[in-house]
C-alpha cells in the first residue's frame, strides 16, 4: 500500500512506493540511453528517471499500470524529480486503485439528488422528457457520476463533471429571472447537458486521459450526437427546439479557437458560455492556489493557460 504522496515529497526524500505510470520515453545523454517517466497518484504528478538498464525497464514497464519504485527525490530545472534505483510493475494485491485517481471529498449521491431537483423543475414537456431519458440511462450515469470535467485544468477529479454541471445549472437558474427574453427551461437543459460528452472523452481507472474517440471527435461533438440520439427516440420533439438546444452544446466554448464549431448566437447560448467559462476558470484558479500555496510564497508559478501569475495571498 502507498505510504507517501507526490504533493508531500521534498528534495532529499527517499521513496519506496507505488505510482501510476502515465508516460515513458527513452532518451539519449552523452551517448547513453536513459528512461524518463511520468508518475502520478491522486495528489499530483512527478517526473522520474532511470539511468541503468534503461531499455530493459522501458520494455518491461506497461503504460497505464501501477509500478513500485525505489529512489530519491532530487531537482531538475527547479522541479522535483525522482532518480530511481529500482522500478517494477506492481502486483494487483499490492495497491488500492483509489490511491491514484484524483479525488475530493464529494458526496456524489447528494450532488446527484440536487441535480434531479433541477430536472424536476423543468416545465417544458419535451425538454423534461429528454432530460429524463438521459439521466435515467444507467450506463451513462455510471460514467457521469464519476467522470472529471477536465484532465488538467478544472474539476479534474472523480465527480468533477457532476459538480461542474450542477454549479453551472445553479448559476444559470440564478441568472434567468434577470432577462425577460430568456427561455429558462432551454437554458437549464443546455446547462445540464452541455458537457455530457466528457463521459466518453475522458476515461481511466488509475488516471484520467483522453480516449481515442475523445481525441478524434472531442466532447462537444460527442455530446451533441448523444443528445441527437436521445431526441430521435422521443415522439414529436420540435425540430426548432432541438436545433436551439444543440446550438447550446456546440457553442458553449464561445469561439472556434476554443473548440466550438459555432459561436453563440442565441441569448441562452451567450449566458451558458459565460457561466461555463466562469465556473471552469474559478475551479482552475482555485486548484492553483491550493496546490501552490506555501509559506513565504505569495505568487504562483507562471500559468500558461491564463498568461499570468496568480496571487496566492499573504
Amino acid at each position: 500500500m502507498k505510504n507517501s504522496w507526490i504533493k508531500e515529497l521534498k528534495v532529499g526524500d527517499e521513496v519506496v512506493d507505488f505510482f501510476a505510470l502515465r508516460k515513458k520515453e527513452l532518451k539519449e545523454y552523452n551517448g547513453n540511453l536513459f528512461l524518463r517517466l511520468e508518475l502520478s497518484d491522486r495528489t499530483g504528478r512527478i517526473e522520474a528517471v532511470v539511468w541503468n538498464q534503461a531499455r530493459d525497464a522501458y520494455e518491461s514497464l506497461p503504460l497505464g499500470e501501477v509500478v513500485k519504485v525505489k529512489g530519491r527525490v532530487g531537482s531538475y530545472k527547479d522541479n522535483p524529480q525522482i532518480t530511481l534505483e529500482r522500478v517494477r510493475e506492481a502486483l494487483s494485491e499490492e495497491f488500492d486503485p483509489k490511491d491514484f485517481l484524483p479525488s475530493r471529498e464529494l458526496n456524489v449521491e447528494a450532488l446527484f439528488s440536487s441535480l434531479r431537483e433541477k430536472i424536476a423543475a423543468v416545465q417544458n414537456p419535451q425538454l423534461k422528457a429528454l432530460l429524463d431519458s438521459v439521466f435515467s440511462d444507467e450506463d451513462f450515469l455510471s460514467k457521469f457520476k464519476l467522470a472529471p470535467a477536465g484532465k488538467l485544468w478544472h474539476h479534474t477529479y472523480v465527480g468533477g463533471l457532476l459538480e461542474h454541471t450542477l454549479t453551472v445549472t445553479e448559476i444559470c437558474e440564478k441568472v434567468a429571472p434577470h432577462y425577460r427574453l430568456l427561455d429558462r427551461d432551454l437554458l437549464v437543459t443546455g446547462a445540464l447537458l452541455h458537457d455530457i460528452g466528457k463521459t466518453e472523452e475522458l476515461t481511466g481507472t488509475l488516471f484520467f486521459d483522453y480516449s481515442d474517440v475523445g481525441r478524434l471527435e472531442g466532447h462537444i461533438a460527442i455530446g451533441c450526437q448523444m443528445v441527437q440520439d436521445k431526441i430521435k427516440k422521443l415522439k414529436d420533439f420540435p425540430e426548432n427546439l432541438a436545433a436551439r438546444l444543440k446550438h447550446l452544446i456546440l457553442s458553449h466554448h464561445g469561439s472556434k479557437e476554443n473548440g466550438s464549431p459555432v459561436v453563440p448566437q442565441t441569448l441562452e447560448a451567450f449566458i451558458l458560455y459565460y457561466v461555463d467559462e466562469l465556473d471552469s476558470k474559478v475551479s482552475g484558479v482555485t486548484r492553483i492556489i491550493e496546490s501552490e500555496s506555501a509559506p513565504d510564497k505569495r505568487w504562483s508559478d507562471w500559468v500558461n493557460l491564463l498568461d499570468r501569475f496568480i496571487y496566492l495571498g499573504e
